[in-house]
């Protein structure tokens, strides 16, 4: 019974700043004349969602959790709630009912969606800032989390897709840097971020540059085997691309190099399997609970 008051409470407080109608908020009349069940309540709230109508949808809500505050529905209108402050873009707010939930419910079937909102708070800011990559690191480390304790579920694939652009967001910025460090001859630095990106996030748009980077560098300290190692993975890998081509006019001067079109077979180049599809980076599309 006291887990249930604090709950109740604690979502109460949080669910009546969530929307602004003054005329509403204390409307007693609300409650007194609600004739609506708990499931008939919860189901109006995602009809108002629907429907753009956020701030009716939390009233409706709010009625669950002061009248039916012991329900299955009570518990759902709290990852409810929060949705709604994620489509308003209140991530703070979104993140406080998650981890709520979370402490109070953890052996709830619903306790994966409440990972899934915590995750996608920091996953639609991850473009906030041009250096840091907090927020990246922190919804990759939640999405995988989500993928090795709840395998299977109904949000996998929509993980998958969005932990595919997170590395490639990431692997993106480690190349701006390595290239800022590269123009001014940081050698040390630039391998430092582009190794990182070989290693981590090979799978991205950016492995091709990266590679190409790699060999330039390699071959201009002289370090003519690793030179030729990044080159032949480029060959082997993407034997079309233009860095690939930029690559090959860079170690073409070398003996064994000279004559043979199959050279990089000799090197035995790992094969990467890279996304194919360029995704949309700029979708923040999120599922709902039902």
């Amino acid at each position: 019974m006291k887990k249930q008051i604090l709950v109740f409470i604690s979502v109460f407080i949080v669910s009546c700043t969530s929307y602004d109608n003054d005329e509403n908020k204390n409307d007693q009349s609300l409650y007194d004349n609600n004739s609506l069940k708990d499931y008939e309540l919860f189901n109006l709230a995602n009809q108002h969602i629907e429907s753009g109508l956020l701030d009716l949808a939390l009233i409706e809500l709010d009625k669950i959790e002061v009248l039916y505050p012991s329900s299955s529905f009570a518990k759902k209108s709290i990852l409810l709630t929060a949705y709604i402050n994620f489509l308003k873009k209140d991530y703070e707010k979104t993140r406080v009912l998650a981890e709520m939930y979370k402490k109070y419910y953890p052996g709830s079937k619903d306790i994966v969606y409440a990972n899934y909102l915590e995750a996608m708070s920091y996953y639609v800011v991850m473009k906030k800032t041009s250096y840091s990559q907090k927020n990246s690191e922190i919804a990759l480390k939640k999405f995988n989390f989500i993928l090795n304790a709840y395998p299977n579920s109904k949000y996998e694939i929509d993980i998958i897709t969005k932990i595919r652009l997170i590395n490639d967001n990431l692997a993106a910025n480690k190349l701006k840097i390595a290239k800022y460090y590269f123009e001014r001859k940081n050698t040390n630095g630039s391998l430092l971020y582009l190794n990182d990106i070989f290693e981590n996030h090979s799978s991205s748009f950016s492995i091709e540059e990266t590679l190409f980077l790699m060999s330039r560098i390699y071959y201009s300290i002289d370090e003519y085997e690793l030179a030729k190692k990044y080159s032949s993975i480029l060959a082997y890998n993407f034997p079309n691309s233009e860095w690939y081509e930029k690559s090959y006019n860079i170690i073409v001067g070398l003996e064994e190099i000279k004559n043979d079109e199959k050279w990089f077979e000799k090197l035995n180049p790992i094969k990467i399997i890279r996304q194919e599809r360029k995704m949309n980076s700029d979708d923040f599309t999120i599922q709902t609970i039902k």
